[in-house]
């Protein structure tokens, strides 16, 4: 009855913006940052990313309440950098990084494992020889 739509939870409304910057008034090279309709898994893997960087000082971020799809991402840097400039570099290396387990995932899929051609394998006979009748039918089931 109270239960928002499940839309809200990641789709942004038409005058909203996904990014929004706000430079640190009291502590030099800092800043805050708000992403719209994200949540804890882009926040952490962007955190662990920025603390990579030598020129970061500080990489945090936190979801204030689990019913606000936002979350607040907080950088301090180094006089020699800044905090948008970080941020851009983590993105930049993350993509270029979930490129590269994209390609090895291809590859890997495209080979053979143990001598056996991963293409033409059929785990149905896999099932049929090595598991009881009451294994089987789950399995079965489950495969096409």
């Amino acid at each position: 009855m109270n239960e928002p739509d499940r839309y809200e939870i990641f789709a942004l409304a038409p005058n909203q913006k996904k990014v929004t910057y706000q430079k640190d008034t009291k502590v030099k090279d800092a800043a805050s940052f708000t992403l719209q309709k994200e949540d804890h898994t882009l926040g952490n893997i962007l955190r662990m990313q920025l603390l990579r960087d030598r020129d970061v000082l500080f990489a945090g971020y936190k979801a204030p309440h689990p019913l606000e799809h936002y979350i607040i991402l907080r950088i301090q840097t180094t006089p020699k950098s800044n905090p948008q400039k970080a941020l851009e570099t983590a993105i930049r290396d993350l993509i270029d990084e979930a490129s590269g387990l994209e390609e090895k995932f291809k590859v890997s899929r495209s080979g053979s494992f143990l001598g056996v051609d991963l293409e033409s394998f059929d785990f149905r006979d896999m099932i049929s020889t090595t598991h009881t009748p009451r294994a089987q039918c789950a399995f079965a089931g489950a495969l096409p």
